[in-house]
Formats: structure tokens, sequence, C-alpha cells
């Protein structure tokens, strides 16, 4: 819990600091039940456990494969494991100096606070020892988690110019984690779907309050349309 602590305590310092708004419990609370409610968070995430399920049956087999020819270049493997702060702090600079940096930046912080508590909490209560034996927290895999987060925030944001690009580096930071003997398959797939979903489900409330409401009110003689947005 200390380390779910100190990811929620590092976020929080990042957005008041840089932005002055703070996050709080409702916010959080409202976007995990949005996301439970979500039928993206909903689909995802019982494709990721299925997907997991069929891995974990050559998980062994794929990893020792994987630990004797390698999966990748090392350089790509060093550039997959970086990615995962890296991106992070990218998306949030991306905010700096936007009108809307403020839902923006909520958006993303109130996601990776609750993808930290989830994914640390999946850790905890399973612990799956990692195929180096260094330790219990093997599933799911915590930088596939976090990588696919900020695809999705990216992609839900900026659209597939740039979501597709932070895709294809998600993936790599994936695979680098089987490269580096980190992380089974199913570690890693449902890790990317973990981390996909939490978007989606928080990407409603963004969509919500930047999507104009429009409302047509009939009057004796014509019309009136109102055009606001939440803020």
């Amino acid at each position: 819990m200390k380390i779910i602590r100190k990811i929620a305590w590092i976020l929080l310092t990042i957005n008041g600091l840089t932005f002055g708004q703070p996050i709080s419990s409702f916010q959080i609370k409202e976007g995990l039940t949005r996301s439970i409610n979500n039928n993206d968070f909903i689909i995802i995430v019982i494709a990721g456990l299925v997907g997991a399920g069929i891995a974990s049956k050559y998980d062994d087999s794929f990893q020792k494969d994987t630990e004797s020819k390698g999966l990748m270049p090392m350089g790509l493997a060093q550039v997959g494991e970086y990615w995962g702060p890296a991106g992070s702090l990218i998306l949030w600079g991306s905010f700096i100096g936007n009108s809307k940096k403020e839902e923006r930046l909520q958006y993303a912080v109130g996601s990776f606070i609750a993808n930290g508590i989830i994914t640390y909490g999946i850790k905890f209560a399973t612990g799956r020892t990692r195929p180096d034996e260094s330790n219990r927290r093997s599933f799911p895999s915590g930088h596939t988690s976090n990588s696919f987060l900020t695809a999705t925030i990216a992609n839900e944001i900026y659209g597939n110019k740039v979501g597709i690009p932070a895709y294809t580096l998600a993936c790599i930071t994936g695979l680098s984690r089987l490269h580096d003997n980190k992380h089974y398959a199913s570690d890693v797939i449902f890790g990317a779907a973990l981390g996909t979903a939490i978007g989606k489900g928080f990407g409603s409330i963004f969509r919500e309050i930047n999507t104009p409401k429009v409302s047509i009110n009939y009057l004796k003689k014509g019309f009136r349309i109102n055009i606001g947005w939440t803020i």
C-alpha cells in the first residue's frame, strides 16, 4: 500500500504545483463508478481476462523461449522500459498552455491514480511470482497498464494522430517486460486491457464535459436553440 500512496502523492503534487487544480476522492470514485458501468470498460476487461486466461496456459513455455532467444533488440527494450513514466510526463506536459488544461489534467491524474490503485491492489491480492523471482507482484504488468492508459488518454484527447503512435509505444513497453523476464504474457495482456479500460471509463466523463449540450425550446412565434458546455 505504500507504493500506491507514493504514486497518488506524486501525481497529486505534480497536478497541484503545475496547474493548481485539486483532484478530490469524490472525482476518483465517480470516475471508477462510471468506468465500471461503461460498456467499453466491461468489454475490454472481459476480453483481457479471457486473453490472459488463454495465454496463462503457455506462459512457462513462451517465457523459456523468450529468455533463451530474446524478443527484441536491447535498445528497443530500453525504450519500452522507460516509456511508461516518460510517456505520462510528456502527456501532462502537452496540457500546459491549453485552454482546457484543467479538464484534461483532471482526466489524466484521476485515471492514473485509479489505475495505480487497481493495478497494485490486484498485484498484492494475487501475489504471483515474477519470472525472474524478484518479488510476488507479477500480475498484472504495471508498466503495461500505465503505458496503455497513457495511450488511451492521448487518443481520447488528441485523436488517432497521437493515439496510434502512443499505442505502438505501449505495445513495445509490454513486449519489453517479457523480454526483460519481468512478466509473463498473461500479465502483459491483462495489464494492457486494464489500462485501456480505465482510460475509456474516465474518458466518458471527459467527453461529457467537453460535448456541447443542445436544447430546443419551442415558442409561440418560433423557437430558441440553446447550446452550452459544462465547465
